[in-house]
């Protein structure tokens, strides 16, 4: 994927998470709460798991497109 693509990528996970309550918090896995804004530090610092946090974004973005 060329750099472009991942930067309008997180750019457009960054918009979306922003309009959630920071300090919610929602499940991973069984055991693990994350709040919004430990979700939106991992995608503006781009490490391994906020590039997965921009993948699964982007794959829901795709089913919910494909639904209509």
């Amino acid at each position: 994927m060329s750099d472009n693509i991942y930067e309008e990528q997180k750019k457009l996970v960054l918009a979306r998470l922003k309009t959630i309550n920071p300090d919610s918090k929602i499940m991973l896995g069984t055991k693990r709460n994350i709040s919004i804004k430990e979700l939106i530090n991992h995608v503006e610092q781009g490490d391994d798991f906020g590039k997965k946090i921009i993948q699964a974004q982007m794959n829901m973005l795709k089913v919910l497109v494909a639904e209509q």
